[in-house]
C-alpha cells in the first residue's frame, strides 16, 4: 500500500521546520526539546505544512486542479491567522503575565499560584510565516521535482551568463540599497516610530539581495547548478514580493508617522490615571 504524497510530503514539511526552528533555538544558547514541537518562533510550521500541501497539489493538478484552489485558500487563512489572531492572542498572553506579575509585586494579588502562567509564543511576525510557506514551497518542489520538469521544464534551467550577471547586479543593488536605508532610518528622528516595520523591511531586502547574488554567482561560475535553477529565482522574488507588501501595509495602515494609534492613545490614559496625585500640603 503506497502512502499519498498529500500525508508524507506535508509531514516531511512539518519535520523539517520542526528541525530548524529547533537548530535557531541551539544557536541562540535556549535548548529545549519544546522547539521540536511547539508552535510559534522562525520559521512558521504551520505555514510551511499548509503551503507544501497546496505546493503539492499544483504539482499533482495544475492550477485548474480543485484541490489546488481549497488548499490554496486554506493556506491563506492559515497564514493570515499565525500574524493576526494568534499573534495578538500571544501578545495578550505577555501582558496578562507581566500584569500579574505587577500586581503580586506591590501587593493587588495575594497568591500568584492561582494564576496559571499564559503561553506568550502563539503567533509569528510575517517573516516566520513567509520563511515558512517558501520552505514548504521548497519542500514539495523538492519531492516533485520529476513532475514539475516534465511539465514546467524552464523551471529547473540554469540562467544564462547574461542573465546571471543581469541577477548578481539586481542581488547587489538590493543589499547596498537595503544597507543604506537602514543607516538612514536608523539615524532619522522622522522615521523613530516606525523602525521596527521599516528596518525588518530593508532586512527582507537585504537577506533576497544575498540571495539573488548567490544565485547569480553559482550559475555565472558552473558550480552547485542544483541552486542556481530558476525555480529558486521565482521562489526568492515571491517571498520578498509577499514581505514588503506586508510590511508596506504595516507602515502605512498600522502605525502611520505623527498619528497616534488607539492602542497608545488607551496606554496614556492608564499611565495617567495611574500616577499618584500630590497631596497638598
Amino acid at each position: 500500500m503506497n502512502i499519498t504524497p498529500y500525508l508524507y510530503v506535508p509531514f516531511a514539511a512539518w519535520a523539517i521546520a520542526q528541525l530548524i526552528k529547533f537548530s535557531i533555538s541551539l544557536i541562540k544558547g535556549e535548548a529545549d526539546l519544546k522547539y521540536l514541537y511547539a508552535s510559534g518562533g522562525m520559521p512558521s510550521v504551520h505555514s510551511a505544512v499548509v503551503c507544501s500541501l497546496t505546493a503539492w497539489a499544483f504539482i499533482a493538478g495544475g492550477v485548474d486542479s480543485p484541490l489546488f484552489g481549497i488548499t490554496a485558500v486554506i493556506a491563506a487563512i492559515v497564514m493570515y491567522d499565525s500574524f493576526g489572531v494568534r499573534r495578538s492572542a500571544g501578545e495578550q498572553a505577555r501582558t496578562l503575565n507581566q500584569l500579574i506579575s505587577d500586581l503580586s509585586n506591590t501587593g493587588g494579588i495575594k497568591n500568584t499560584k492561582d494564576y496559571n502562567e499564559l503561553r506568550e509564543i502563539l503567533g509569528h511576525k510575517p517573516l516566520e510565516v513567509i520563511i515558512g510557506a517558501a520552505l514548504g514551497v521548497f519542500i514539495a518542489a523538492c519531492f516533485g521535482r520529476q513532475q514539475l520538469a516534465s511539465s514546467y521544464p524552464f523551471l529547473f534551467k540554469v540562467p544564462n551568463l547574461n542573465q546571471a550577471k543581469i541577477i548578481m547586479v539586481v542581488g547587489i543593488v538590493m543589499i547596498i540599497s537595503a544597507i543604506v536605508k537602514y543607516y538612514f532610518v536608523a539615524k532619522s528622528k522622522k522615521y523613530r516610530s516606525s523602525s521596527k516595520v521599516l528596518n525588518s523591511l530593508f532586512m527582507v531586502s537585504g537577506a533576497a539581495g544575498v540571495a539573488f547574488s548567490l544565485i547569480g554567482i553559482y550559475a555565472y561560475e558552473s558550480v552547485l547548478t542544483s541552486l542556481a535553477e530558476w525555480y529558486l529565482v521565482i521562489l526568492v522574488f515571491s517571498a520578498w514580493l509577499l514581505a514588503s507588501i506586508i510590511y508596506i501595509f504595516i507602515y502605512l495602515f498600522n502605525k502611520p508617522y505623527g498619528v497616534a494609534t488607539k492602542g497608545q492613545n488607551r496606554k496614556e490614559e492608564w499611565l495617567k490615571k495611574a500616577k499618584p496625585k500630590k497631596k497638598r500640603k
